[in-house]
């Protein structure tokens, strides 16, 4: 079935045409991690565009992700880049890729993931609060991960067949709100709706969300017109709105639907065909953005720096909060190239650009030794 599945979505892969897919490599904790990352001939870098992170199963990989839950005609059309990450190989027992969602596993994957949004910030003009995650099955449960262990740049998160773990964090890292979709089968026999010995159940990891956002506990309640009367299941829609800061928690449930990716270009099981996956998360990351997003660690350092851009005056002026040189600064062009840095030693610091050429630049703040940082966009007239 693999192998079958695999010729299709490549078959698929090689008939698309559009823009190309571009194979990135950067190290994460001392480790090479790859990403297969879509820029849509629509993206200029004088617009920022939003970020979806899209994410592959257990056993599966980038490329799959990529055909399986496929974005790109959708980014074609709204303006968005997506990035496809490729797990570890996990040799010991699953003897396959999967990503450490609160598995207890020793591979930082959200420190990858954090990293990979970084990287891609650095070369493109990504809007830091339109940053979204989505999966399926272990991708799912990763995507709910970032939602608990990156939310400062996680907007929203919408997971397909995937769950939490009973390792899971009790209260997430930080106190940022996070949209969240869940899409699940009632006979998911792989990821249970009821959940087992390493999960929680489907209702549960709802309330979960629906207390920390503090969305409504009552939900409005649609369903799915079932125009598709062949593919033996029904959906329902459960939406619990009015949470902080504009949050929502979103269910689509999906009463007799298997382990699959609704209407994906194949069936994995009993597939739905009453609705489009990949259209409704994007509607759904679509309508939420991060609100007053500074940078990593704003509850830790939500003055790490400030800056004012003199455009008149060709100069930038920074104003840090640290000054035993413990805070360096690098200044990037939209093609991914340095331009300038050095270490803030002084409260404030005089950065010249007049020998800049005229667009769209990103300065990064950073604390040696340190994960906390800022970032910032500027022009230069």
């Amino acid at each position: 079935m693999k192998s079958l599945l695999l010729a299709v979505l490549l078959f698929v892969s090689i008939s698309y045409n559009s823009q190309a897919i571009v194979d990135k490599t950067i190290t994460s904790g001392g480790i090479a991690r790859t990403y297969k990352l879509y820029v849509p001939a629509s993206y200029s870098a004088a617009t920022p565009a939003a970020l979806v992170v899209n994410m592959h199963g257990l056993g599966g990989n980038s490329l799959q992700q990529l055909i399986y839950g496929d974005f790109r005609s959708i980014a074609d059309t709204a303006n968005f880049i997506i990035v496809h990450p490729q797990g570890t190989f996990e040799s010991t027992m699953l003897m396959a890729n999967y990503w450490n969602a609160y598995f207890g596993g020793a591979v930082d994957d959200i420190r990858f993931i954090a990293e990979m949004i970084d990287t891609i910030s650095s070369n493109y003009n990504i809007d830091i609060n339109r940053v979204h995650a989505t999966g399926m099955s272990n991708g799912g449960y990763m995507s709910l991960a970032l939602a608990a262990g990156l939310r400062d740049k996680i907007a929203s998160v919408a997971s397909v067949t995937g769950s939490m773990t009973r390792m899971f964090p009790t209260t997430p890292t930080n106190n940022y709100a996070v949209s969240v979709m869940q899409i699940h089968g009632t006979a998911d026999s792989t990821v249970k709706y009821a959940g087992d010995a390493t999960s929680i159940s489907i209702p549960s990891l709802l309330n979960y969300w629906i207390s920390y956002n503090n969305t409504n506990t009552t939900p409005v309640i649609d369903s799915v017109p079932d125009i598709n009367t062949t593919d033996n299941c029904k959906a329902i829609k459960y939406t619990y709105s009015g949470g902080r800061d504009n949050s929502e928690v979103v269910h689509y449930k999906i009463v007799g639907g298997e382990h699959s990716w609704p209407n994906a270009i194949v069936n994995l099981g009993v597939t739905n065909r009453d609705f489009d996956a990949t259209k409704v998360i994007w509607d759904f990351f679509n309508k939420h953005q991060k609100v007053n997003t500074v940078g990593v660690n704003k509850t830790e350092k939500p003055s790490l720096v400030s800056f004012f851009n003199d455009m008149n005056n060709s100069r930038l002026k920074i104003e840090s909060e640290l000054t035993d040189g413990n805070l360096t600064y690098e200044i990037y062009n939209m093609n991914g190239q340095r331009v300038g840095g050095g270490q803030l030693i002084d409260k404030a610091t005089f950065v010249e650009t007049h020998s800049f050429n005229s667009g769209m630049y990103l300065l990064r703040v950073t604390e040696f030794n340190s994960l906390n940082f800022n970032t910032f966009k500027f022009l230069v007239k």
